[in-house]
């Protein structure tokens, strides 16, 4: 019942991560202003019907309602993702405020990778909450000291990386600083190691072939691999 619930829950908030995503990076709009949510095709305010986590996406067929335009596979995803996480990180943590905590990191981790992948930015607001809260992680399953090291090590060799070969962002290079707080370095290698594959992938899927020159935005599979290595960290 408790699994069922979390993941409900995982659902309503990752109708409102969906806000994040599409509002944070745009000039003139606010989080809190409209208050309703819109179609951004004709702007027709939505009601409640439309606005039920996953099953609106599957009744409407993935169209607006009201002009027919086609909503983004994203918003359905996001819901999934996170209404998906929120069960596997309860059966998983032996903690209440962990799993909260793990709540809310897998949330910010799954804005960062789509709002990157649509706009090739990481919001300031985001590096900063994905901070706090592995911080705070850290200090709460005792892996402070190691954690630290672990971040300090992330940062210094991405933004070598970062310096001496293009290819990277300076928010990549914030992203492994902050997230590396709750993960040690063989946590951190996997989840590295799952974001060069998966991107590497994508690459090849999206280009058709394997062209070096081609570029794509690495916060989505950091943040993959991120997600992994909690999971990896509660697991163990």
């Amino acid at each position: 019942m408790w699994y069922i619930l979390s993941g409900v829950f995982g659902a309503v908030i990752g109708s409102f991560l969906n806000v994040i995503i599409y509002r944070l990076p745009r000039e003139g709009l606010k989080l809190w202003d409209p208050l309703c949510s819109f179609c951004p095709h004709c702007g027709h305010r939505l009601s409640i019907r439309d606005n039920i986590p996953i099953f609106s996406y599957m009744l409407l067929r993935g169209r607006c309602r009201y002009c027919d335009a086609k909503i983004p596979l994203r918003y359905f995803l996001v819901e999934v993702f996170n209404a998906s996480l929120y069960p596997l990180i309860w059966w998983l943590s032996h903690d209440i405020v962990v799993t909260f905590a793990g709540w809310i990191l897998v949330s910010v981790l799954l804005a960062i990778a789509f709002m990157d992948l649509e706009t090739w930015h990481i919001h300031d607001s985001l590096l900063l909450s994905l901070f706090v809260v592995s911080l705070f992680l850290a200090w709460r399953m005792g892996n402070l000291f190691y954690g630290a090291i672990t971040a300090a090590g992330a940062f210094i060799l991405f933004y070598i990386l970062y310096r001496f070969k293009r290819g990277l962002g300076f928010g990549d290079v914030l992203m492994v600083g902050a997230a590396g707080f709750y993960m040690d370095i063989f946590t951190f290698d996997i989840a590295l190691l799952i974001a060069a594959v998966t991107g590497l992938i994508y690459a090849f899927v999206k280009y058709k072939g394997f062209k070096p020159k081609e570029k794509i935005p690495f916060g989505p599979f950091l943040s993959f691999g991120f997600i992994f290595g909690l999971i990896i960290k509660l697991w163990r």
